[in-house]
């Protein structure tokens, strides 16, 4: 691994370790709901990184380290976080173990998670 590498893995932790709060995975597959830690962002603004202006979108936004999850989250799938339940609408990986899931509030039309919140 590089140098850059391990300085990301460890300051993911601190990220995590000072900014994350407790979050519940609802996965397809997994028989279980899973407890995690994620970064939440209620509204989430992007950046058009061919003009830097800030596009109009409010978004919230869960960030979560992939290595801590036994599978990776897709789009449908369902997190608990404050314990309002949100819809992964999209997954983007940021290249360095993180995952940005965006979110949509509510369950989407879809059934609610039948896994209780640990």
């Amino acid at each position: 691994m590089t140098v850059f590498g391990d300085l990301t893995r460890a300051m993911s932790s601190i990220v995590l370790t000072t900014f994350g709060e407790p979050v519940v995975f609802h996965l397809e597959g997994q028989a279980e709901a899973l407890p995690g830690l994620g970064v939440f962002t209620a509204a989430h603004q992007e950046v058009d990184a061919s003009t830097g202006v800030p596009v109009s979108m409010v978004q919230p936004m869960l960030e979560v380290r992939q290595s801590d999850l036994p599978a990776t989250p897709t789009e449908g799938d369902a997190v608990t976080v404050q314990g309002v339940l949100y819809l992964i609408v999209e997954v983007r990986p940021d290249g360095h173990g993180f995952l940005k899931l965006m979110l949509h509030k509510g369950s989407g039309g879809h059934e609610t998670p039948t896994h209780p919140d640990p």
